[in-house]
């Protein structure tokens, strides 16, 4: 493994403002400093640990990759070692800070790299931000409480989590899983073979053309206007799934244990239907063609909650 060390170009500079602690010797000014630097040739994937940094990656068509790193730090016992490893093909960006001082420790890297757009790309986060562009690579993104968010993205497969940060995406992805603890779901302009969500209290939003989607939330609504899906699964505890397909589907299963259920189907193919309901209501508005032969399945079950299913 070779450490990038020689190889970077620095652009520094360090902003100082309030006082010194008296008798500690440890000033509280904010510093900062820039770092830009180019990972050498052939690498084609990169892995960036950030802490609690904020990530900005952007796809280019231009070869290599560009790594400019924003320093802040408070006194010179905190400030923040950045570290860039090659290992084969593989750039690997990692930041750590110094001391804590008195219960806090305001130190940070964040950093904004340029990458080829078929970079595979991976990232850990903490508290930061996380926001990808234009990737045809391979994409893993996670973070803890920070937003994740990927756009245009032109890749087979791209795996967004979080804790109670929210994650969004859209764009490309033959395959979509996408997973928080508590924080929101939107896909609302994804293009997908096959995509994955769950979540434990947060809503999911779904938009776009999705050939196969599977939604499962804990007590999340789900929502989604619009969409164009072939096979649609939901499965929720304590949510509401409100549902507007832009094109008649050939499978929809919802299943919920408290909320309700409301779908808006396109009148014009036959639908088998099945729904089952112990303490809501069930409506199927006359517009909408029932069969039970017909090859489109519509099947609903909720335990305490009302069916609704009307024309789109």
């Amino acid at each position: 493994m070779r450490t990038l060390a020689g190889a970077a170009v620095l652009a520094g500079s360090a902003v100082l403002a309030g006082g010194a602690l008296a008798g500690c010797g440890l000033s509280f000014s904010r510093h900062t400093e820039d770092r830009t630097y180019t990972a050498p040739d052939g690498v084609g994937a990169l892995k960036v640990s950030p802490g609690d940094g904020a990530v900005r990656i952007t796809a280019s068509d231009s070869p290599g990759i560009t790594v400019t790193e924003h320093l802040r730090w408070s006194n010179g016992r905190n400030k923040p070692q950045p570290r860039h490893d090659v290992g084969g093909r593989t750039l690997s960006l990692s930041a750590r800070c110094g001391h804590s001082v008195i219960g806090s420790n305001p130190c940070r890297i964040s950093y904004e790299i340029r990458v080829p757009r078929a970079t595979a790309v991976e990232v850990h986060g903490g508290s930061g931000s996380i926001r990808v562009t234009g990737l045809a690579g391979a994409v893993r993104l996670h973070g803890d409480t920070g937003a994740v968010t990927a756009t245009d993205l032109r890749t087979s497969t791209a795996t967004l989590s979080a804790g109670s940060g929210n994650v969004r995406v859209s764009g490309r992805a033959a395959t979509a899983d996408l997973r928080t603890d508590t924080g929101s779901i939107t896909a609302t302009g994804l293009t997908a073979d096959r995509l994955t969500a769950r979540t434990g209290g947060g809503e999911v939003r779904l938009g776009g053309r999705i050939a196969s989607a599977e939604v499962r939330t804990d007590t999340g609504a789900l929502r989604a206007d619009g969409l164009t899906a072939d096979r649609l699964a939901v499965e929720t505890n304590a949510g509401t799934v409100a549902v507007a397909l832009a094109a008649a589907p050939s499978s929809v299963r919802a299943t919920t244990d408290t909320g309700s259920v409301r779908l808006r189907l396109p009148a014009d193919r036959p639908y088998a239907i099945t729904l089952s309901t112990d303490t809501g209501g069930k409506r199927i508005d006359p517009g909408v063609h029932q069969d039970s032969a017909a090859p489109r399945h519509v099947t609903v079950k909720t335990n305490a909650g009302a069916i609704s299913i009307k024309p789109a």
